[in-house]
């Protein structure tokens, strides 16, 4: 299940992945090389720690709790959709 909601601070949308059934962890390193052989740009990547991402045109925070970050983005389904992308990549496709 992932949940998106409004993020006043970071002017955008913030998406969390949720599972009642596993503990939500995402590997950044495996998740930029998907990312990447996606042809989605890279912009920051720090081990174990965050990975921001150019993804649909727009900044995305990723860290290894399951919670994304889209800065400048006003809609929910959109925020979906990008957080679509980034779970099939980190092999979660079963939360959407």
């Amino acid at each position: 299940m992932i949940i998106a909601k409004p993020c006043v601070t970071m002017k955008g949308i913030v998406i969390q992945a949720y599972s009642w059934e596993k503990k939500i962890k995402i590997n950044l390193a495996d998740l930029k090389r998907c990312l990447e052989d996606r042809s989605i740009k890279i912009r920051t990547f720090i081990p174990d720690m965050m990975l921001i991402a150019l993804i649909h045109g727009f900044e995305t925070s990723i860290y290894p709790s399951g919670k994304i970050i889209i800065k400048e983005l006003g809609n929910a389904e959109k925020g979906k959709e990008i957080a679509e992308v980034i779970l099939e990549c980190a092999g979660l496709s079963d939360l959407l």
